[in-house]
């Protein structure tokens, strides 16, 4: 009657001794994963890959991501280089990843400028469409884009509110666009004349447009684009047109 007794004692010792051992292993890889692989050589930042950008160089995102180039990669937070990424004026979207042994890659949308507004005598900023000043570059993709002259008021980046006038005449270009890319293209320059209002002129001839206080309405500038088309395709040329009387456009050839 005691055979069984031992055979048991034996079972228990083995259930006992795997628990053991099972919680010592436990205690070993909780007390070694928090430095598991910081010292490693294999896991120091040495790539740093941006995607998706136009204007901001690979040097200026590094800059305002503030990651560090060797520093371990497993010590580098994701959640931390994202909100200083998106932070900059010039950034719509940005996602992070890190890429072991050695790499973090960057990719971002980047926000598109609608206008150059002309500050000073020489110098220009790029503006959105819905009033953000966008921060000097070292470079910029931005040539092609009307600019917009004049009595402009203060434009800055951080600034909070822009004029009433440059806000229209963002406006003006915005609507432009939505009605045709023809139209759009053939804006070279949007300019703020002081009690005047709103002046546009084209690329293809020069054409003074006076506009007047306010943007125009979708309508108007359907049919300014079709009066251009009209007198373009009859071999003419627009030296002024006027768009301030209710529906209608007032042109002098030259």
């Amino acid at each position: 009657m005691r055979l069984p007794r031992v055979e048991w004692s034996i079972k228990r010792f083995a259930i006992v001794a795997s628990a053991l051992i099972l919680v010592a292993g436990m205690t070993l890889v909780i007390s070694w994963a928090p430095g598991w692989g910081r010292a490693e050589e294999r896991f120091l930042l040495l790539r740093f890959e941006v995607r998706g950008n136009r204007v901001l160089t690979e040097d200026e995102v590094l800059e305002l991501s503030g990651a560090v180039m060797g520093s371990n990669l497993l010590d580098v937070r994701i959640s931390l280089l994202e909100e200083a990424v998106a932070a900059s004026p010039r950034v719509d979207r940005v996602q992070v990843r890190r890429v072991l042994p050695d790499r973090v890659v960057v990719t971002l949308d980047e926000k598109r400028p609608a206008a150059l507004v002309a500050v000073g005598a020489s110098d220009v900023v790029e503006v959105t469409d819905d009033g953000a000043v966008l921060p000097a570059v070292a470079q910029t993709a931005s040539v092609d884009l009307p600019v917009i002259t004049g009595a402009v008021g203060d434009v800055e980046p951080g600034i909070a509110e822009l004029s009433p006038e440059l806000t229209d005449a963002l406006a003006l270009l915005a609507r432009a666009r939505e009605v045709s890319e023809g139209l759009w293209m053939d804006i070279s320059e949007v300019r703020i004349a002081p009690g005047s209002g709103l002046v546009i002129y084209t690329v293809a001839d020069g054409a003074e447009i006076r506009v007047g206080s306010g943007a125009l309405g979708s309508r108007d500038l359907e049919r300014l684009w079709r009066v251009l088309i009209d007198i373009r395709d009859s071999g003419r040329e627009a030296e002024a047109i006027d768009l301030r009387f209710k529906n209608q456009v007032v042109v002098r050839l030259s």
